[in-house]
């Protein structure tokens, strides 16, 4: 999936307004990537989201998150948050919820661990684990922006995405030509697969009830 912002500045406006380290377009700009995506669970720690799921499984009434639907959020009030509005406390009991669910499907769907399908010479074609990045960087030379990262064993994620689709997604803002490019073709060479054959889907199904 690729998402084209309308009106958006092309990769090459982009780094030239970057390269000025005193400009508010700068600093709206990482703000605005590191609101949309991110490379670690939602304030909680691998080890701690990890403790987290393995008590909520132990409830006999838990329910996987991975086969389950997205609950919406409450209709939201037209006033600030009030301790003693009913639907506030609906509201912030929601966003817990969302946080600990997402948590719960990033442990589950995105950790990458490495098995022998992955690995040649002793390295992970996939190439894990990624590096730690504590604070977003940007080159003074060029312009490239390397977001924080924590997680070395998680792909970047857009939580309400992950929140939506209940399953493993790896989002990433393109902002260089040669990513476009490379993105471009791999899309199009993954949907242009030949299709899989009707047994084959059978026993996918078939695997998934038997988990």
């Amino acid at each position: 999936l690729l998402l084209w912002i309308t009106n958006s500045l092309s990769p090459q406006e982009i780094r030239d307004r970057i390269l000025d380290s005193r400009s508010e377009f700068r600093k709206k700009m990482i703000d605005y990537l590191e609101s949309v995506h991110q490379g670690e669970f939602i304030g909680k720690t691998m080890t701690e989201v990890q403790n987290d799921t393995l008590y909520a499984s132990s409830d006999p009434d838990y329910k996987d998150p991975t086969q389950t639907l997205p609950e919406a959020p409450p209709y939201p009030c037209n006033h600030q948050s009030d301790e003693k509005c009913e639907n506030c406390k609906k509201s912030d009991n929601w966003w817990e919820l969302f946080k600990d669910t997402t948590n719960d499907l990033l442990y589950r769907s995105n950790i990458h661990r490495c098995r022998d399908h992955c690995m040649v010479k002793g390295e992970c074609k996939a190439r894990f684990p990624r590096p730690y990045v504590e604070t977003t960087i940007v080159d003074e030379k060029d312009g490239y922006i390397t977001l924080k990262k924590l997680e070395r064993r998680l792909n970047t994620f857009t939580p309400a995405l992950t929140y939506l689709l209940r399953s493993n997604s790896d989002v990433t803002s393109l902002l260089s030509g040669t990513a476009l490019k490379s993105v471009v073709a791999y899309v199009t060479d993954y949907i242009t697969k030949t299709p899989l054959k009707t047994y084959t889907i059978f026993q996918t199904i078939c695997d998934v009830f038997d988990r």
